[in-house]
């Protein structure tokens, strides 16, 4: 296994693939976030749960992302 070490505070790249991404809050309400890359998400994510508020943050792939996509386009 290899170790790398960062040099600077930042990294260098982040994944800029673009997904679908679900939050879901507390009281079963449900938002879909469509085509953001990981770090968008986030950022968004973290600015909306700044205390703590058991949100669910949970990444659409496989049969249910195709799924989508084939709704999106009717």
């Amino acid at each position: 296994m290899t170790t790398t070490y960062m040099k600077e505070g930042s990294p260098k790249s982040w994944d800029k693939t673009l997904r679908s991404y679900e939050i879901k809050w507390p009281g079963g309400k449900k938002e879909l976030w469509k085509d953001i890359n990981a770090r968008d998400c986030l950022t968004k994510y973290e600015s909306m749960d700044p205390y703590g508020n058991r949100l669910e943050l949970r990444e659409i792939v496989g049969k249910e992302l195709q799924m989508q996509q084939i709704m999106d386009k009717k």
